[in-house]
């Protein structure tokens, strides 16, 4: 299997990031990762998140970006500090969901959904006049949601979003959804692409790590549609709280997925 380009979502290690980003990209570099996302708020100036990636050779893949700071408001000081910081990809972590985001439960609805993709088709094209990118971030909930012709918030994005948006899938979430993110994959061709890599198991659930036996994702299967699709990273996420945290999971996956790349079995980490 073909090399991939591996990034760490930063969300993994945000504890800490929030306590010295200066060291956390550094061990993020030291462990092999080529790049990194990006998430929550602008807390550093943008001139020191550029100056620190240069410094360590990482690339910045994307930085995941609150609905509330791309609206009319807010857009053109997000699109500043980005340009500054030299973000490309400015992702939506999440609409609606348990966190009624953009819309409450009650309000969910196909119309809402599109409404939404609409939205997302204008952010983009602001975006694209600045050399920027627009996605979204999945999550279970646009799988288990089901309107009454089958449809889900999955299949109204995939029809109504622009084929220049970004559709950042996450294993971990579709699995939680009952979805094989494998399959996802292979059904959604022409479209730029960053997945999350993130390991999931219907036994421990986020308590796992790539490559681990209990891992439920079929990751030879997920790495190949990540080739045939074209995408652009990889990015893993891991949210375990207490058997891998922080960075003792983000080694883990990434060795599970370098032994993934070189044709290995699964569970292969004995460091």
């Amino acid at each position: 299997m073909r090399s991939l380009s591996v990034a760490l979502g930063l969300y993994s290690v945000y504890r800490e990031l929030q306590a010295n980003i200066e060291q956390t990209l550094a061990r993020v570099k030291e462990l092999g990762y080529e790049g990194v996302e990006f998430y929550g708020k602008f807390e550093h100036a943008p001139e020191v998140i550029r100056t620190l990636l240069e410094r360590n050779g990482l690339v910045n893949c994307g930085w995941h970006t609150e609905w509330a700071l791309l609206q009319p408001d807010t857009l053109t000081a997000t699109v500043e500090y980005h340009k500054l910081a030299g973000t490309r990809n400015v992702i939506i972590p999440a609409l609606g969901g348990p966190w009624e985001i953009a819309h409450t439960r009650e309000e969910d609805s196909p119309e809402v959904w599109i409404q939404h993709a609409q939205k997302m088709n204008e952010i983009s094209d602001q975006l694209q006049q600045h050399g920027m990118r627009l996605g979204y971030h999945t999550h279970a909930h646009e799988f288990e949601i089901q309107y009454t012709d089958g449809t889900t918030p999955w299949d109204l994005l995939c029809k109504h979003l622009n084929h220049d948006v970004i559709l950042e899938l996450d294993t971990g979430n579709c699995l939680e959804a009952g979805v094989d993110p494998e399959r996802v994959l292979a059904a959604i061709p022409g479209r730029p692409l960053l997945v999350h890599g993130k390991p999931y198991s219907h036994r421990s659930g986020l308590e796992s790590y790539i490559g681990a036996e209990d891992d439920d994702n079929h990751w030879p299967e997920i790495l190949q549609q990540c080739q045939i699709a074209g995408t652009e990273w990889l990015i893993v996420e891991h949210e375990s709280e207490a058997a891998f945290p922080g960075f003792k999971g983000a080694e883990r996956s990434l060795y599970g997925i370098q032994a993934v790349l070189e044709g290995q079995s699964r569970d292969v980490y004995d460091k």
